[in-house]
């Protein structure tokens, strides 16, 4: 018998236990069903064990560490492609009223759309190499775009000293990436600061928060952070982006003046 505190797969369906975000993100799944943003799974309603139930979509989902065909320039472009039209059918979303949005990683200051807040490829659907949806809401929250846009940037330029990578192709080419996504979702050359700005208050944001998670002796962000050696990786990358701020600013910058 399934654990009622795993998700798993029922047939053409998906079963989740219930969070306290869980009303928030059915409504959320709800809207987007309704708006017809084709990119995330329906809700379905619950089943005898309580579970939500959602559709599964069928594909292929990148795990750790990533192959090349989950870390291709038309890949990028599409993730920025329906993270745009995520964001724009989220705008309509009314939030009055709803409470229990997950907070660790969302956006301190909220913002006009929902943002997912958890952006890794783990949360991305492939069919035939081409991205089609994101799963997982559990993270979701109101926000401003350019903060998801900051945490996808990170988890798929990536973000990161090549030296420091534990699951992406050393070869990519961060600030090149970069420069593609943000041109593909449509950031305006003119808040490339603002999005660099974004993505360190981020990162710092999620440091703080996995820190704590450890300092409070939670023994799964312990034992990962041990393994993977994470203090070290993350003063190696936050010196890389502190090196490399300028440019990545530049290349966003100047993102209208380059072609795909």
């Amino acid at each position: 018998m399934h654990s009622t505190h795993a998700v798993v797969r029922v047939g053409d369906t998906v079963r989740r236990p219930l969070t306290e975000s869980s009303g928030a993100v059915r409504a959320l799944l709800l809207h987007l069903e309704k708006v017809g943003f084709e990119g995330a799974p329906r809700y379905l309603g619950r089943d005898g064990e309580g579970r939500d139930v959602l559709s599964y979509i069928d594909g292929q989902v990148p795990l750790p560490p990533y192959r090349a065909w989950s870390m291709t320039d038309h890949a990028l472009v599409d993730l920025a492609h329906l993270l745009r039209r995520f964001h724009e059918a989220t705008a309509s979303f009314d939030c009055t009223g709803i409470s229990g949005w997950a907070s660790d990683w969302a956006d301190p200051l909220a913002g006009r759309v929902i943002c997912h807040n958890d952006l890794f490829p783990e949360n991305v659907v492939f069919r035939d190499g081409r991205v089609i949806a994101l799963i997982d809401f559990d993270m979701a929250a109101p926000g401003r775009p350019l903060w998801d846009v900051a945490i996808a940037a990170q988890e798929w330029a990536p973000l990161s000293a090549p030296d420091a990578r534990r699951d992406h192709p050393r070869h990519l080419d961060r600030i090149a990436r970069l420069r593609r996504f943000a041109r593909a979702y449509g950031v305006e050359p003119d808040r490339a600061s603002e999005l660099v700005e974004l993505i360190f208050a981020e990162r710092q944001q999620a440091l703080a928060h996995i820190r704590s998670e450890i300092a409070a002796g939670n023994q799964t962000w312990v034992d990962h952070w041990h393994e993977t050696g994470g203090e070290e990786r993350a003063e190696t990358d936050d010196a890389w982006l502190e090196q490399h701020r300028d440019a990545i600013v530049d290349a966003i910058g100047s993102q209208c003046l380059n072609r795909p």
